[in-house]
């Protein structure tokens, strides 16, 4: 009766199988993205650094030498003064309407979260804002750009050169992403309810391998499939930039989301990894924003479940490789016990993927086998922390703390 749960994609796949992404995914298109894969997944779940030596961001500006915000002084001086307010609520991470367009704090949520509370850092000191360059092509709206720099225990960094669209309000200005334009020249072909935008040539096989594998998750799983714009860049580089980064060290060679996310409303994906059917972030912003009761999510086990239907992040390692490697891990050390290995988090990887994901991705596939997405469904649903988690696993698998490392065993057992 739980076969009929799985739905079908219509490639040579075992239908009680969940799709992965076959063959290596396409070049993110940067050393850096290569690097990082989801090894570095969930970068929030690191330990923070204590609050030592916050300072406030400084409120005045430097302006860089030969720089002009514009040649009609009225505007020159809005445009300074509306750029400071705009900092000085970026640093406290909280914007009004006064600096930015009402509903483009929602729009785009990945620029303005990355500006917030720029001076938050411990343990470092903050230059002035340094202004570099403004530009306008019709005198009313400016693209203005600007570096934040400091130092960390006395060593000079670079934090962040961000690049702002300023459109006219009032007596100032209010400041937003200028992804618009950036995106402005990428080419758009709709296929099904998905459109994609792309600067390289589209592998529409790819694309249409997505947008089988949306409907058929959205059935499965009974959520919405509304239209999605599939923002397809060809590198992390070319992401960033869209939104305005220029360049930002916290996310050289990640996004914080990894390599891929969904947008808040749910109604844009964007991956940095030329890939138009990156399944397995995809499938994260689906459930966390689709399925009821978000907040009641496991974070491990929705990152499992990611990579049970899209393989393991930007290499796309599928079950059987996954299982092999783990096969491997086991021979190598007879003595390890998966349930202690799961327990560690990110301290424990195999071939340099988070134990916890993975094993997480086997118990997947065997609720699928044994209960459909419903089991799947209450396993997701074991609290934030994972504080109902082994008793879900009970309840569903029959699985406990004391045979968990006997149900891996199991699962990952050569075919």
């Amino acid at each position: 009766m739980y076969k009929r749960q799985l739905f079908c994609i219509p490639l040579c796949i075992p239908l009680c199988i969940p799709l992965c992404i076959l063959g290596a995914c396409q070049s993110a298109g940067s050393s850096g993205a290569r690097a990082r894969t989801a090894e570095s997944k969930v970068a929030d779940s690191r330990p923070a650094t204590p609050e030592l030596a916050k300072a406030a961001l400084p409120t005045s500006l430097r302006i860089n030498r030969g720089a002009e915000f514009s040649e009609d002084e009225r505007d020159a001086s809005a445009l300074e003064e509306s750029l400071l307010a705009f900092l000085s609520e970026a640093d406290e991470g909280e914007f009004t309407d006064a600096t930015v367009p009402p509903g483009d704090i929602l729009g785009h949520e990945f620029f303005f979260r990355g500006l917030k509370g720029l001076s938050s850092r411990a343990n470092e000191t903050w230059d002035p804002p340094t202004f570099l360059k403004s530009y306008s092509f019709d005198d009313e709206t400016y693209f203005v750009t600007a570096a934040f720099t400091g130092k960390r225990d006395g060593a000079p960094f670079l934090h962040k050169i961000v690049e702002l669209k300023a459109v006219p309000h009032g007596d100032g200005f209010r400041f937003t992403s200028p992804f618009e334009e950036r995106t402005a020249r990428l080419t758009a072909v709709q296929i099904g309810n998905v459109t994609f935008h792309h600067g390289a040539p589209l592998d529409e096989a790819e694309a249409r391998r997505f947008v089988r594998f949306r409907e058929g998750f959205s059935e499965l799983t009974g959520t919405p499939s509304p239209p999605l714009d599939y923002y397809c860049f060809e590198s992390l580089d070319e992401l960033l930039s869209s939104f305005g980064f220029v360049f930002d060290c916290t996310k050289c060679n990640f996004l914080a989301h990894d390599l891929g996310f969904l947008s808040p409303d749910g109604q844009r994906f964007y991956t940095g990894t030329d890939n138009p059917s990156y399944i397995f972030e995809y499938v994260e912003g689906h459930l966390r924003h689709f399925l009821p009761n978000p907040e009641e999510l496991y974070g491990p086990f929705v990152i499992g479940t990611s990579v049970c239907y899209g393989g393991y992040a930007l290499s796309g390692s599928g079950l059987p490789e996954l299982k092999g490697e783990f096969r491997e891990a086991l021979a190598a050390n007879p003595d390890m016990d998966f349930l202690e290995e799961f327990k560690k988090g990110r301290g424990a990887s195999v071939n340099r993927h988070f134990s916890f994901y993975v094993m997480s991705a086997f118990l997947c596939e065997l609720a699928l086998e044994n209960g459909g997405f419903e089991a799947v469904r209450r396993l997701l649903h074991s609290g934030s922390e994972g504080e109902r988690f082994f008793e879900n696993l009970e309840q569903v698998l029959g699985v406990t703390e004391s045979n968990f490392h006997l149900t891996i065993t199991g699962c990952i057992a050569a075919d």
